[in-house]
């Protein structure tokens, strides 16, 4: 079996063979879809709707056995 890549538009459910490629294809195909997926959009975030929040972590201890006990 031999394998040929190529990227084409498909119009109206047909897809078309670069004419360097269609003396290949005088034989039985299989045919394998891969259509690319288009990037996702970003999202707005609204100003202000997330806030920025401290935590003094001056004087903490992390005590390890403690938190693997939960």
């Amino acid at each position: 079996m031999q394998a040929i890549e190529f990227l084409t538009q498909a119009e109206d459910g047909i897809i078309k063979i670069p004419k360097k490629h269609i003396k290949n294809f005088n034989r039985k195909i299989r045919v394998i879809i891969l259509a690319e997926e288009e990037p996702a959009k970003k999202k707005s975030i609204k100003k202000g709707h997330f806030s920025a929040i401290k935590i003094k972590t001056k004087g903490f201890k992390f005590n390890r056995e403690e938190a693997n006990e939960r």
